[in-house]
């Protein structure tokens, strides 16, 4: 199982910063952090049931998606079994290309309707998953990213690099090459840059970034933008070449009025309960150093790992 120290400084930095920055906030304005017991969580997610009318499932993971959520996500199905609609509630920081495309179509397995509830972050290949949903359920805080999958890098199995940037050091290259007065010293320099990119990494970069956007396409045309396949291919391109970071915070009103997604805005008693939730999750995931965990609202909790 992957441990939390398996994160990427920055995200782990990042994140951490981030609450105590919200902790501080409802400090100052008279509210109280409470540490949530596990049968209140369960009462939380058992309360975004009745107010949405669904039955819920919860995906918290801190190490990248891979095909190991799957077979832990087909066990908790079944349990629930086949119903009109189901929620998923869905923090990722993103993992692999083939992944999304898996669970969308397994849940959709099991209901009607499919909803993607986003408390923090959906980035990457959890935005794929978004997009797969009949509707985005978004708070204030809450972010989807540009589609840029991970590969796992052939040498270093714990490393996970974004297919982006990849592909903006060969354009770097290029473009010095292009703008260069003397070819045979710019290329002196740059070619100890070019002698480290991975014959593997740049093989499985073309893949990742053809699939990326063949999975997304399919998934718009499929789901949110049934029978509208230039309006998929427009959205696609937009989320697979738009954006330049690979933390780029889309928010509601972009993914709303920008992308045009179906995005249900989370406000009021609703959102209130999905981020106490939120934070109930990573409290627990801390104190027990957990990278992943899946669960329902009747009490079944499983622990996605890839080890």
């Amino acid at each position: 199982m992957f441990s939390l120290n398996h994160l990427p400084a920055h995200i782990m930095f990042s994140r951490k910063r981030m609450l105590a920055s919200l902790e501080r906030a409802a400090s100052e304005r008279g509210f109280t952090v409470l540490k949530i017991t596990n049968k209140k969580r369960i009462s939380l997610l058992q309360s975004i049931e009745r107010i949405r009318n669904s039955r819920i499932i919860s995906y918290i993971s801190y190490s990248p998606m891979d095909d190991y959520v799957l077979v832990p996500l087909y066990k908790q199905l079944c349990n629930i079994g086949k119903t009109e609609k189901i929620d998923l509630f869905l923090n990722s920081y993103g993992g692999a290309v083939d992944t999304p495309y898996k669970i969308v179509n397994l849940i959709r397995e099991f209901c009607d309707s499919f909803s993607v509830i986003i408390p923090f972050v959906a980035k990457s290949a959890a935005t794929m998953v978004a997009i797969g949903a009949d509707e985005i359920v978004m708070g204030p805080i809450s972010e989807l990213g540009p589609i840029d999958p991970l590969v796992k890098h052939p040498i270093y199995s714990d490393l996970w690099v974004p297919v982006q940037s990849i592909r903006l050091c060969i354009d770097y290259i290029e473009e010095k090459l292009m703008q260069s007065k003397d070819m045979k010293i710019t290329a002196s320099v740059l070619y100890p840059i070019s002698n480290k990119l991975d014959p593997w990494l740049l093989g499985d970069y073309e893949k990742s970034i053809k699939a990326s956007y063949q999975y997304a396409e399919a998934l718009l045309e499929n789901n949110m933008f049934k029978g509208t396949k230039d309006r998929a291919r427009i959205v696609t391109k937009m989320m697979t070449e738009k954006y330049f970071s690979h933390g780029y915070c889309i928010n509601r009103k972009e993914a709303a009025n920008e992308l045009g997604l179906n995005i249900v805005y989370a406000d009021g008693d609703l959102w209130h309960i999905i981020w106490a939730l939120y934070l109930a999750y990573d409290d627990y995931m801390q104190g027990k150093n957990y990278s992943s965990i899946m669960e329902t609202a009747g009490g079944v909790l499983d622990l996605p790992s890839a080890d």
